[in-house]
């Protein structure tokens, strides 16, 4: 990896790459953040379930990792029931977002892929998954890629 690029904030926020972090763990979402900082994007991040939406449509991400399983609800402490990334991906088809999605995920390969799929049956751009723990070099290649091909669609879904 290269070093972080020295941008003031203003610069940082026009840049039309912008980055949106989705995960319950904020360390996940620190060694992304430094990735996605590295790959030349603006980077916000969210770790707390409530405020994801609000996130969103004040960051107007050009591209979203998301985990699939956003940890337990606060409002029921004796039943731990978790928030589901699918959950934001209705919220995204609803408002009709543009942003590229990239699913990450401590779950299986069949289940990222299947989210894929779900994704795109709500209209969404979800180009591609990755497993959690993720390879850093790799996310650098599929930002890099997204970030060369923002005025274009990609083809091809990728799934490391």
């Amino acid at each position: 990896m290269t070093s972080i690029p020295n941008l003031d904030v203003d610069s940082q926020e026009s840049n039309p790459n912008r980055l949106l972090l989705i995960d319950d763990s904020k360390e996940i979402t620190d060694i992304l953040e430094e990735i996605g900082n590295i790959a030349g994007y603006y980077v916000r991040s969210e770790n707390q379930y409530e405020l994801i939406i609000q996130e969103i449509e004040s960051h107007d991400p050009s591209v979203i990792f998301l985990d699939l399983h956003l940890g337990p609800s606060d409002n029921f402490a004796s039943e731990e029931i978790p928030r589901e990334g699918l959950e934001i991906l209705k919220s995204l088809s609803i408002n009709k977002s543009q942003a590229k999605i990239i699913i990450i995920s401590g779950q299986s390969r069949r289940t990222r892929e299947l989210n894929q799929f779900l994704g795109r049956d709500l209209n969404l751009s979800v180009v591609g998954s990755m497993p959690k723990p993720f390879n850093a070099a790799k996310v650098e290649e599929a930002l890099l890629k997204l970030k060369k091909e923002s005025d274009q669609s990609l083809d091809e879904p990728f799934t490391i």
